[in-house]
């Protein structure tokens, strides 16, 4: 019997079996910095001992992929681990993937990119403790990533008023701006849809609702930030049966359809108390984060938050808006 492999090398650096020498040669750089550099983030998340495993790791993946002969041992010895080309080859699938999300300009057709109303924190060069926090939340969801595979993460809040939309957007930017991700930020909280109405000048007349309803494509739906890497696929409206539409079968196949073409899906989500709505969201992600304001949000809301939430998926709590001041003098 073949041994089952649970992540390929291909999976690992985050590439397809068709790879090129160059792509591969790239990824493992990529792979390799994220281990091997000097981030304040890698730092606080890896023992010494475990970033040296995961480099010896990646340089032995690097020498099998880059030698063709050990390359074509190793996809002999996996075997059907390795998904098979679409018609067409990968590079077909690829292009595909371009065609229905990136281009934005073909006679004269999407040319409503967003803009936001207001920039967000990791944006401006004067926050850099903010930024290098943002940095470490990516860099232990890429892990979590490499690991299980989380492609879709939900970002939520035990009650409302707790930064989780604040979060999930300077996430997903840098996600895509920082670490060339293509992401997508797909707003499913219904009843109080914060991404339309508070951050972005909309574009399109379409959103997510419209979809799931039937009423409008996907492609019609999908915003682009200027010429960025990061997407939106923002509700555009609110709606009292958010349950009824989160549960539907329109719903999960615009989940099924942007995980095939974004690197992250980011589902800004409706707070965990005391709708029903995150309950649904939950069973159709792959991860959840939990955002709590600090020094608002009590223990007990906190804990009932937790317990009602699948815990195989969730992956952290973030703590928003802490004090900074005792964090300072170890900031160069």
């Amino acid at each position: 019997m073949r041994q089952k492999i649970e992540r390929t090398h291909y999976e690992t650096l985050n590439i397809r079996p068709a790879a090129a020498a160059a792509e591969i040669e790239e990824a493992y750089r990529n792979a390799r910095n994220l281990y091997g550099g000097d981030s304040m983030a890698l730092y606080s998340l890896y023992s010494p001992d475990e970033r040296l495993s995961k480099l010896k790791e990646l340089d032995d993946i690097y020498e099998t992929l880059a030698d063709p002969v050990k390359k074509r041992a190793y996809d002999e010895f996996i075997g059907g681990s390795v998904s098979s080309p679409p018609a067409g080859g990968w590079k077909a699938e690829m292009d595909t993937s371009r065609d229905v999300f990136d281009e934005y300009n073909e006679a004269g057709v999407l040319r409503d990119k967003i803009s936001l109303k207001a920039p967000l924190a990791v944006m401006d060069d004067e926050g850099q403790m903010i930024t290098e926090r943002y940095r470490i939340l990516y860099t232990r969801l890429e892990q979590l990533s490499l690991k299980r595979s989380f492609k879709t993460i939900a970002v939520t809040s035990a009650v409302k008023g707790e930064g989780k939309t604040t979060t999930a957007m300077n996430l997903a930017w840098m996600m895509a701006a920082e670490f060339n991700k293509k992401v997508l930020v797909m707003e499913n909280d219904f009843r109080n849809p914060s991404i339309s109405s508070s951050y972005l000048n909309l574009g399109r007349l379409n959103g997510l609702i419209d979809v799931i309803k039937g009423d409008a494509d996907l492609r019609s739906a999908i915003n682009r930030y200027e010429d960025t890497n990061l997407f939106f696929l923002p509700a555009r409206a609110s709606a009292k049966n958010s349950s009824v539409l989160l549960d539907s079968q329109g719903m999960k196949s615009v989940i099924d359809n942007v995980k095939a073409h974004f690197d992250y899906v980011i589902v800004d989500s409706p707070p965990i108390l005391p709708l029903v709505d995150m309950n649904i969201v939950s069973r159709m992600v792959d991860g959840l984060v939990l955002v709590v304001k600090a020094g608002a949000t009590p223990k007990d809301i906190v804990k009932k938050a937790v317990n009602s939430l699948p815990v195989k998926n969730l992956v952290g709590i973030v703590l928003n808006g802490a004090d900074d001041i005792h964090m300072k003098k170890y900031y160069y």
